[in-house]
C-alpha cells in the first residue's frame, strides 16, 4: 500500500499536527518488517512542519511534495480550474509511482472552499480509479459563510451546492472520515452509507515532564508582572473570533482580584485581526488581568509549565484537542465545554463536570428587546449567503424566545457589540457580579479546584486508553486496506439528502455572532 496525504499547506495549525500524528500513529501500528511509501502533497508552505520526527519512523517511507496548486486560491472564485489541478496530481503520482492500484488518497478538509478547485478535481482522480478518503475536520456549512459562498459562486450556471455532488461526492472507493459522533450523524442522515463513513478521532500524543514552574513564574513577574501567588489561568489558543475571547475577559473581569489570565498567540489571518484587536484595547482600557501572545515570550510548554489551570472559552470545534490533552499534561482544564463535541469523551469515562455548557447573563442587564433585535438581525444576514429558504425568521424567533425563557442568555450567544458593553459595566460596578456567580456556579467555584488531582489522574488513564496513537494508527490502517480492496466506480452520484447537513449546522441554537462579526 502506498498513501497520498493532500493538505492546503504543512503551516502551523490543528491539521498539519493531525497528519504528524497519524503518521506517527501509523509507524506504531505497523508491525515486523512492513514498509508503507507515503507522499505529503502540500500548496507550498511548509512553516509549521517538524521534519526530524520523520527520521524516527521506522515503517513510513515519507516524502514531501510541494504542488503549489494545491495551496489557497487567490484568484477570482468564478475561476477554477479542477482539470488542471487534476492532471498535475495524477503527472505527479505517476513521477513517483503512486498507481491507482496500489494507493490510497487521504485529504484533509477538501469541501472548506479554501481551493476551489480541489473538489471537482477529486472526482477526476475517483474516476481514474484512485480511492479516496475525504477527513472532514471542519464544515462550509457550520456558518461559515463567506467560504460557503465561494463554492457557490464557482460553480457554472445552473449547478447548485444544494445537489451535494460537488462536495461529497458518492461512490464505492470514496470514503468519508469524521472526527466525532456529530459528524458521523450528520453525514449518515444525509445519506452516505455507514460503510464509507468511519469516525476518526485524533490521536493525542504523550506530553513529556514540563519544564519547572517557578523559574517561568518569576520570569513572568518580572517581565509581565504576573504575581507568583495568584493563579495564572492559561488559554493555548490562537485568538480567532470562534476562541470567543471576550468571555476570557468576562472571567478575568470577575476574578480579576484573585487570578490573572493569559492566551498564548495571536491570529495569523488578516480577517481575525480587528476583533482580536478590539478585544486586546477592551482588556487594556479596562485594566484586566489578562496578557496576550504569552507564547511569544514562552515556549509552548513553558507557558503550560506557568500555568495553574488551563481554560476554554471556544465556542466551536472540530475536535477539541485541548479536552484531551490538558488532562495529559497535568493540569485542571476550566471553562465552557462544548456537549456536540465533549459527549464522545465523556461516553469514554472523561469527566468535565468542571465546565459549563452556558454561561448564564440576565437579560435584564442589556435588554431582551435589544438582544433579540440584534442576535436576530445578524442570525439573518448571516444565513442569507446559504440560500437555506426552509430556515424562516419567524421560526427562528419562536426558537430564540425558548433559548431565553428562564430570563438568561449565554454569553456567547451575545455580539461583540453587547459583549464589550458588559464587560465594561461589570468593570465599573461590582453589583452585579454575585448575580454572575450566583447563576454560573462552575465559575464562581473554579479556583477552589485547579489543585484537585484525582479526576484528573482519572481523566488521563481514560485518554490513553481510548485516543493512543497505536489504536488510532490501527483504525486509520483498517480503513486504508478497505478503501484500497473497494470497487471502482466510474460514476459518482450526488448526496441524497444534504440539505440534511445545513439544517443541522444552521441551528439559530448553534449561532454565535462573534464568529461571524468583528
Amino acid at each position: 500500500m502506498q498513501i497520498a496525504i493532500l493538505h492546503y499547506h504543512l503551516n502551523p495549525g490543528g491539521v498539519t499536527q493531525v497528519i504528524a500524528n497519524h503518521l506517527q500513529s501509523l509507524d506504531l501500528a505497523l508491525e515486523g518488517t512492513s514498509k508503507c511509501k507515503v507522499a505529503i502533497f502540500h500548496g507550498g508552505e511548509i512553516e509549521g512542519w517538524n521534519a526530524p520526527f520523520l527520521n524516527q519512523l521506522q515503517h513510513l517511507e515519507v516524502s514531501i511534495q510541494s504542488l503549489p496548486a494545491l495551496g489557497y486560491d487567490t484568484g477570482p472564485a468564478e475561476c477554477p480550474d479542477p482539470a488542471g489541478l487534476a492532471k498535475e496530481l495524477l503527472s505527479q503520482f505517476a513521477r513517483i509511482g503512486f498507481d491507482s492500484a496500489r494507493t490510497v488518497i487521504h485529504v484533509h478538509n477538501h469541501s472548506l472552499g479554501k481551493n476551489i478547485s480541489l473538489p471537482a478535481a477529486l472526482h477526476q482522480l475517483a474516476i481514474a480509479g484512485y480511492p479516496l478518503l475525504l477527513q472532514m475536520h471542519d464544515f462550509s456549512e457550520d456558518f461559515r459563510p463567506d467560504q460557503y459562498a465561494r463554492i457557490a459562486k464557482s460553480l457554472p450556471n445552473g449547478q447548485a451546492v444544494s445537489s451535494g455532488g460537488l462536495l461529497y461526492p458518492q461512490a464505492s472507493q470514496i470514503h468519508y472520515a469524521v472526527l466525532n459522533g456529530r459528524d458521523r450523524d450528520v453525514l449518515s442522515r444525509s445519506g452516505v452509507a455507514d460503510q464509507r463513513l468511519h469516525e476518526l478521532p485524533n490521536p493525542i500524543v504523550e506530553f513529556n515532564q514540563l519544564p519547572p514552574r517557578d523559574k517561568i513564574r518569576a520570569v513572568l513577574s518580572r517581565d509581565a508582572e504576573i504575581p507568583v501567588d495568584k493563579p495564572l489561568l492559561v488559554y493555548p489558543v490562537r485568538c480567532i473570533r470562534r476562541k470567543n475571547i471576550g468571555e476570557l475577559l468576562l472571567w478575568a473581569t470577575l476574578l480579576r482580584a484573585r487570578a490573572c489570565f493569559a492566551a498564548t498567540l495571536a491570529p495569523q489571518n488578516a480577517m481575525e485581526i480587528p476583533a482580536y484587536d478590539r478585544w486586546k484595547r477592551l482588556a487594556k482600557e479596562a485594566q484586566l488581568p489578562c496578557l496576550f501572545e504569552l507564547g511569544e515570550q514562552l515556549s509552548f510548554r513553558e507557558s503550560l509549565a506557568a500555568s495553574d489551570a488551563l481554560i476554554t472559552t471556544s465556542v466551536a470545534e472540530g475536535f477539541g484537542m485541548v479536552f484531551l490533552e490538558s488532562q495529559l499534561m497535568g493540569r485542571n482544564l476550566l471553562g465552557r465545554k462544548l456537549p456536540e463535541i465533549t459527549k464522545d469523551f465523556e461516553n469514554n469515562r472523561i469527566d468535565f463536570s468542571a465546565l459549563y455548557e452556558r454561561f448564564a447573563v440576565p437579560v435584564d442587564l442589556i435588554g431582551l428587546d435589544q438582544i433579540r433585535r440584534d442576535i436576530l438581525a445578524a442570525y439573518q444576514k448571516t444565513i442569507a449567503a446559504f440560500d437555506r429558504r426552509s430556515i424562516t425568521l419567524d421560526t427562528a424567533g419562536d426558537s430564540f424566545d425558548r433559548l431565553v425563557a428562564d430570563g438568561t442568555i449565554d454569553f456567547a450567544m451575545l455580539t461583540p457589540e453587547m459583549q464589550s458593553v458588559l464587560i465594561v459595566q461589570l468593570s465599573s460596578s461590582w453589583k452585579h457580579h454575585e448575580i454572575l456567580f450566583a447563576q454560573n456556579p462552575r465559575v464562581a467555584e473554579s479556583l477552589s479546584t485547579i489543585a484537585e488531582s484525582h479526576a484528573l489522574l482519572k481523566n488521563a488513564r481514560a485518554v490513553r486508553d481510548h485516543y493512543h496513537p497505536q489504536l488510532c494508527g490501527r483504525r486509520l490502517w483498517i480503513i486504508y486496506q478497505g478503501l484500497l480492496e473497494s470497487e471502482r466506480e466510474i460514476v459518482l452520484s450526488n448526496l441524497e439528502r444534504y440539505g440534511e447537513i445545513l439544517d443541522f449546522f444552521l441551528k439559530i441554537e448553534r449561532f454565535r455572532p462573534i464568529r461571524s462579526m468583528s
